[in-house]
């Protein structure tokens, strides 16, 4: 879906440190929230104690103060991007080197320094925070970039920037310190109600509950913010700045249209039709004529010199083939105009050829008859090594290859994500191994079926069209490449007739392939509903035209180029011992799922010109199990829910309802509070800003209500409203939220 790259995070540079604000010491008496006051959507009205927010409140706790590294952008620039580590105060590391801290809450900002070397807050129409990934991890643990695959399995608790993509590891560190208790997590991951929404709703929890962590000594984090600061006016009041044609918001808006992440003109778009070859059966989406039949077998590496040829015959397959002579092996693209012919395939041998760099050619032969061989020939230059990995777009997808050395020697390998990987047992046997002219040509054979699950399986029946990477090196022995390519390469019937089928429309936005899960019902119903975001064809704006360090203005527009604003994230972590001897918290696991079904975001759409505001009102809605939301453990039965928190851009937000699918019960409804512009009095009360106060369940005596059991097997519903006077990109409705396995 996207390219990976490997790069390890890395201490700051001394001149960020330098520039850095001083991390808080111990903080001074009187302790006090940061942002204020909060409120959550349910408080118990039946208690007689009224819910606090007051942090101060909580015996024995107590707060430290974390700034990122400085953000510097100009205006219109995306900053999405891992942050240097950061570590935690001296005086926080030392206190729980081989212990437990128990995370009770934390609030965050975005914060500048004025002249007196203070905090100032950075309004959010200046400085939009889309979303945003942290993590707090311990002297046992860290955060990884992986390949896509490996962040798919632990995605509840990775982060990506739709390039790369890091999740927190184990690490056995000799520090002295002891591994930690059994059930105490090394590391703690920070995401709740991150957004625009961020700074006045509340990230805390009810007594005796918490985000353990064993060891703790550093902050990551990766935010997406947007520049959206117009640099000719002050805080006082949101004027919006230069925007690109392609921004949905309407002329009198009190938010800045590039927030939403419109696709400017600086993004190039390719879409192209891909085809596949088939043996069996009827092409789904066939191919429609006899032009777009012989355009379509090219792509599939038929040889130039293939006839091409249009029939009108009931023993060939309806609409695009490729015939090969068992005889001779030549081709020929034949397109019958007949209304019902031959199923596809029809035979058990199939070849072909691809080619990914040009001095190194793949040829395969597969026999799917009771023989169930694969001849592999594989030519490249002598004296260097050269190799091939299947079913690969690219290293990070952990192919198998054959790598073939400088001196003819051939070897079998489980790649890893630019890594060399493992060597695996033999399962070629080499038929011949000649140079001729500086080239060595190398035959081999194997069975189809893989020998373990790293060696691959041919199946000529099930998948004839394979991507492939191909590399060749400096040295004789098997080292970093000095070249490398990707190709595809599609085997047909020698003793029957392979399909041409259209296999869908393939995308990529300016080079970065362009990817969308979105589910189909009972799941999600952006599908049903036909949503922009979830093709390329249809795509108007969103995270695909977000990237780190791209400018969402139109060419022509290049205003305030060289005026920087540069500012801090700054988090204060709310905090309490935890007793391992006798549990004073229970740790807090995350729940998280999104009513958009894994697209990541959506389109509001507009509603039909005329519709009242009032009725202007576009609904989403999603369907689950719990066990799809956590982690599953089969040691318990389901969760009791103690935080939940959505995520819903402003300017459009009307609700988000959670439910109890099986017994209908409304579990979280988040109403929006939307700023009024008196900032003169909150700070944070910009006009058409918002907080959503989340749902939290604890005890009557703290003013909340009893938490719930909901039962791994057990459906969830969940129901987004959005105001749909105008179209909004990139919009997002996931619920984060947080329970204790039961």
């Amino acid at each position: 879906m996207r390219a990976l790259h490997l790069l390890a995070l890395v201490a700051c540079l001394a001149s960020l440190v330098l520039s850095r604000p001083q991390q808080s010491g111990q903080p001074q008496e009187p302790m006090a929230n940061m942002n204020g006051l909060y409120k959550i959507s349910n408080p118990n009205r039946m208690s007689n104690i009224e819910w606090d927010s007051d942090y101060t409140k909580r015996p024995n706790v107590s707060y430290f103060d974390v700034y990122t590294p400085p953000i510097r952008t100009r205006y219109g620039e995306v900053y999405w991007t891992m942050m240097d580590p950061v570590a935690l105060p001296d005086y926080i590391i030392n206190r729980y080197k081989g212990k437990t801290m128990a995370i009770v809450g934390y609030e965050a900002d975005q914060v500048r320094k004025d002249a007196n070397g203070s905090d100032e807050s950075m309004p959010i129409f200046w400085q939009y925070n889309h979303h945003y990934c942290a993590w707090m991890t311990g002297s046992k643990s860290t955060v990884k970039e992986v390949d896509e695959a490996t962040y798919r399995e632990k995605s509840e608790y990775g982060a990506f920037n739709n390039e790369r993509f890091w999740i927190p590891v184990e690490v056995d560190g000799d520090d002295g310190v002891d591994a930690a208790p059994q059930g105490v997590p090394t590391n703690q991951f920070i995401s709740e109600g991150n957004g625009g929404e961020y700074r006045k709703s509340f990230h805390g929890y009810p007594r005796g509950y918490a985000q353990l962590i064993y060891s703790p000594d550093t902050f990551r984090i990766t935010p997406m913010q947007i520049d959206t600061h117009n640099r000719d006016h002050d805080k006082s009041k949101f004027v919006p700045g230069p925007l690109p044609k392609n921004a949905a918001s309407p002329p009198d808006a009190e938010y800045s249209g590039i927030l939403e992440c419109p696709c400017t003109d600086r993004i190039k778009k390719d879409i192209q039709i891909t085809y596949a070859a088939q043996e069996k059966g009827a092409c789904g989406t066939p191919v429609l004529n006899a032009t777009e039949c012989f355009a379509a077998a090219s792509t599939l590496k038929v040889p130039s010199t293939a006839a091409h040829v249009t029939v009108n015959e009931a023993t060939l397959p309806a609409g695009c083939s490729i015939v090969t002579s068992q005889v001779d092996k030549s081709t020929k693209v034949v397109f019958n105009t007949a209304p019902k012919g031959a199923v596809c395939g029809g035979g058990n041998l199939f070849a072909g050829t691809g080619s990914a760099i040009s001095n190194v050619t793949l040829d395969l032969s597969l026999d799917a008859s009771s023989t169930s061989q694969a001849t592999i020939t594989i030519t490249g230059p002598d004296g260097v090594w050269f190799g091939v990995g299947f079913d690969a777009q690219a290293m990070e997808n952990l192919p198998y290859a054959v790598i073939v050395d400088g001196t003819g020697g051939v070897m079998e390998r489980k790649l890893g994500n630019h890594d060399p990987g493992k060597q695996l047992s033999n399962s070629v046997k080499v038929v011949s191994n000649k140079v001729v002219d500086g080239v060595r040509t190398v035959v081999l054979t194997r069975p189809l079926q893989g020998a373990t699950a790293d060696h691959y399986t041919f199946n000529p029946l099930t998948q004839s069209t394979m991507p492939f990477i191909s590399a060749v090196g400096n040295t004789s022995t098997f080292s970093i490449h000095r070249f490398k390519g990707t190709a595809m390469l599609s085997v047909t019937a020698l003793n029957g007739a392979s399909c041409v089928c259209n296999a869908g429309v393939k995308g990529s936005i300016n080079g970065l392939g362009f990817g969308k899960n979105c589910l189909p019902e009972p799941y999600g119903d952006l599908l049903q509903q036909h949503n922009p975001t979830c093709t390329v064809e249809q795509y108007q704006g969103g995270l695909h035209c977000c990237h780190h360090g791209w400018i969402l203005l139109d060419n022509d527009q290049n205003p305030w180029e060289n005026v920087i604003d540069e500012y801090y994230l700054k988090f204060r972590f709310w905090y309490e011992d935890h007793d391992i001897s006798a549990p004073t918290h229970k740790n807090l696991e995350r729940v998280y799922w999104q009513t958009e079904a894994r697209a990541g975001e959506y389109d509001v759409t507009k509603a039909p010109e005329g519709t009242p505001s009032n009725e202007a009102i576009q609904v989403i809605t999603a369907h689950w199990q719990v066990k799809d939301m956590v982690a599953y453990n089969k040691d318990y039965k389901g969760i009791e829910l103690i935080y939940a928190g959505g995520h819903c851009h402003a300017p459009s937000c009307i609700s988000m309802e959670l439910y109890n699918a099986d017994t209908g019960r409304l579990l979280c409804r988040h109403i929006p509070i939307y700023g009024n512009g008196n900032v003169d009095a909150d700070k944070f009360d910009e006009v058409g800003y918002l907080a959503l106060p989340p749902c939290l369940w604890g005890t009557e005596e703290e003013g909340l209500v009893a938490p719930m059991f909901l039962p791994f097997n057990g459906n969830m519903t969940s129901v987004k409203r959005n105001n749909n006077t105008y179209t909004h990109y990139g919009e997002m409705a996931s619920w984060q939220m947080r329970g204790v396995y039961v």
